[in-house]
C-alpha cells in the first residue's frame, strides 16, 4: 500500500446534561454533538512489514504504545477474527491539530477515522451497526465520529439521533487555552459536588427538538436556549480562567457561551460574523488558539 492520509475533525458540545450515573461508573448524558472540520488531526498511515500498529506522535502526553489508536487496531482485529493476518501492519504518524484534553473528542475522532479505513480494507466490511457497537468499546464518543452530522447523543454515547439544523446565520468562535482537563476527573468532581443522579433535562432543552414532517430539526433559537453544560459547575472552580473566557465571549457579543464537553475549550455563538471574527482574533491572542466558523459548517 502507498501512504494514506486521513483527516479527523472534531466536535463541540452545544449543551450537555448529565442525567445519571450507571453502576459501572459510566455517566448517562443528554447532549448535542456538533461536528466541525477544524481544528483537525492528520493520520498518515505507512505500511509495516512486521505487523501490528505503531504510533508516532510528537505531542507530549501521547503514549506511543497504549493509546486510542492502538486500542482501535487491537479491537478491530479481535472483532473480525483476523489477529494474525489482518488488519495490516501500520505505522501511524499522528499530527495533532486538535488540542489534547480540550473536550473536542480528538482521540475518539482519530479512532473512528482509523476504524473506517480498516473496515474498508476488508473484502466483506462490517455492517454499520456492528461497526458502531465496536466503536463504543473503544470510546464513548467514537460512535458519533462514524457519522458526519449533528446528533443528539444519549446513554454513554451510543444512542445517536441525527438532527437537521434549520438555520444558517450563526457563527461559532472556539477558544482553546493551554489547559489540559482530565475527563474522568471532571465527572468525579461533579459526583462529589452532586452525589445523587441529576434530574432529566427540561422539556425545552435543545436535546428535545421538535419533530416535524422532515424529522428532528433544530432552530438557532433552540440551540441558544439549550446552551448549558452541567460540568462547568465542577470544572470552573478549579480552572477559573475558563469562566473568564466565557465572560469575555459574552462581552464580545456572543448570544450564548458554554464549555465544550469536560473542557477546556470554550465556545460562543454569534449572530454577527464580524463580531465572531473579532472575538476570535482578540481571545486567540490572549489565550493561545481560537477558530471562527459558520455554525452551518457541520461536516468533518
Amino acid at each position: 500500500m502507498s501512504v494514506v492520509r486521513l483527516v479527523a475533525g472534531c466536535k463541540v458540545n452545544l449543551g450537555l446534561c448529565v442525567t445519571g450515573r450507571r453502576p459501572d461508573g459510566y455517566h448517562e448524558l443528554d447532549s448535542l454533538f456538533w461536528p466541525l472540520p477544524e481544528p483537525c488531526d492528520i493520520l498518515e498511515l505507512h505500511p509495516r512489514q512486521q505487523g501490528g500498529l505503531k504510533v508516532v506522535c510528537p505531542t507530549e502526553g501521547i503514549d506511543p504504545t497504549h493509546n486510542t489508536l492502538t486500542r482501535t487496531w487491537t479491537a478491530f482485529a479481535e472483532a473480525t477474527g483476523q489477529v494474525s493476518s489482518q488488519p495490516p501492519g501500520l505505522v501511524v504518524h499522528l499530527l495533532k491539530g486538535i488540542p489534547h484534553g480540550a473536550g473536542l473528542g480528538g482521540g475518539s475522532s482519530d479512532a473512528a477515522a482509523l476504524l473506517r479505513w480498516l473496515n474498508a480494507q476488508l473484502p466483506n466490511p462490517l455492517p454499520g451497526e456492528d461497526l458502531a457497537r465496536l466503536a463504543v468499546r473503544i470510546g464513548a464518543d467514537t460512535p458519533f465520529f462514524l457519522q458526519d452530522s449533528p446528533c443528539i447523543v444519549q446513554g454513554i454515547g451510543e444512542v445517536l439521533t441525527p438532527v437537521s439544523p434549520q438555520f444558517s446565520d450563526l457563527w461559532l468562535t472556539l477558544v482553546c487555552p493551554d489547559i489540559h482537563i482530565s475527563t474522568p476527573w471532571a465527572f468525579q468532581e461533579l459526583d462529589r459536588l452532586a452525589p445523587h443522579a441529576a434530574l432529566p433535562p427540561p422539556e425545552n432543552s435543545l436535546t428535545k427538538p421538535a419533530s416535524g414532517a422532515n424529522g428532528n430539526s433544530l432552530s438557532g433559537a433552540g440551540v441558544v436556549e439549550g446552551m448549558h453544560n452541567d460540568l462547568e459547575e465542577a470544572v470552573f472552580p478549579r480552572y477559573p480562567r475558563l469562566a473568564e473566557i466565557k465572560g469575555q465571549l459574552l462581552h464580545h457579543g456572543a448570544i450564548a457561551a458554554v464549555m465544550s464537553g469536560s473542557g477546556s475549550s470554550m465556545l460562543g455563538l454569534f449572530s454577527n460574523a464580524a463580531a465572531a471574527g473579532e472575538a476570535c482574533s482578540t481571545l486567540g491572542k490572549a489565550h493561545g488558539r481560537a477558530w471562527c466558523l459558520p455554525l452551518a459548517c457541520t461536516g468533518m
